[in-house]
């Protein structure tokens, strides 16, 4: 009984209107027991995490202390549900538990809110979000502060640097990236990561996601701290903004080259396709 009350409170829960100014959302217990094991389902047996021993390597590092930063290229709105999955399903609970999202104000729109509510998130709002433009700068502060008080607890980072990709658009979008995203790396080990075949889950034209096989191709580490100080020593006549390019573009670089052939960035593609 007192289950079944967690469980509907939880559900109304996810309901209710987020309040303007709250910008980290702690996840809802049975969302995420629900959520997950859902998740889990879709994520076929044969998907992969390579090289598992990358993963091992980053998650030895958090139990270290070193804040981790994990930035992904996206594909889906399901991408953070099926690393986390992959994440439960090779063992790593605990590093799963300790991520936090780094979500756009989309995902909390009520058709969404069940499912990004099942995960550790702090809200940010994107470029064409319709608020006032001093509410949006505040409250992106906010949401900085949050995100590094939670590293400070132990927590990871999980950033999509592309920002919204839909299902028509599998090839990562190299140029995509606000170089002002950025500034949630600092103080962490960055982890590129590669999806690939989560467009599979959640096909165009079909409600209902199907069951299908995905991988996750891990980097290695990198000290932002060293690679930010290196970038900057090469450019010394750089201005700030230019610089923050320079570092965006370095990381996006790493994604891309983590990626399968049909994933990655091609030449002639559009920006922001």
């Amino acid at each position: 009984m007192k289950s079944m009350f967690s469980v509907l409170r939880n559900f109304f829960e996810s309901f209710r209107t987020p309040p303007v100014k709250k910008v980290f959302f702690p996840s809802l217990p049975w969302n995420r027991k629900l959520v997950l094991r859902y998740a889990g389902h879709l994520v076929q047996e044969g998907s992969v995490v390579e090289p598992a021993g990358r993963l091992h390597t980053a998650d030895e590092l958090r139990k270290q202390g070193n804040s981790l930063t994990f930035i992904c290229n996206h594909l889906t709105y399901a991408d953070s549900h099926i690393i986390e999955a992959l994440f439960l399903r090779l063992g790593f609970r605990d590093l799963a538990d300790h991520i936090i999202h780094i979500a756009g104000q989309k995902t909390y729109a009520i058709s969404r809110r069940f499912l990004t509510l099942s995960l550790n998130t702090v809200r940010v709002y994107q470029p064409k979000a319709d608020i006032d433009k001093l509410l949006k700068r505040k409250m992106n502060a906010r949401a900085l502060k949050w995100a590094a008080h939670q590293k400070r607890r132990g927590y990871s980072l999980l950033v999509f640097p592309e920002g919204t990709r839909t299902r028509r658009h599998r090839r990562f979008s190299l140029h995509a990236a606000n170089p002002k995203t950025t500034i949630y790396f600092r103080g962490s080990s960055v982890v590129p990561l590669a999806l690939m075949g989560s467009e599979k889950i959640m096909p165009v034209g079909r409600l209902l996601p199907l069951p299908a096989e995905v991988r996750l191709r891990v980097g290695e580490p990198l000290q932002h701290s060293a690679i930010e100080a290196k970038l900057r020593e090469e450019n010394r006549e750089t201005s700030e903004s230019d610089l923050r390019q320079k570092i965006m573009a370095y990381y996006m670089a790493q994604i891309n080259s983590l990626l399968d052939p049909a994933y990655q960035f091609r030449g002639d593609q559009a920006p922001g396709m």
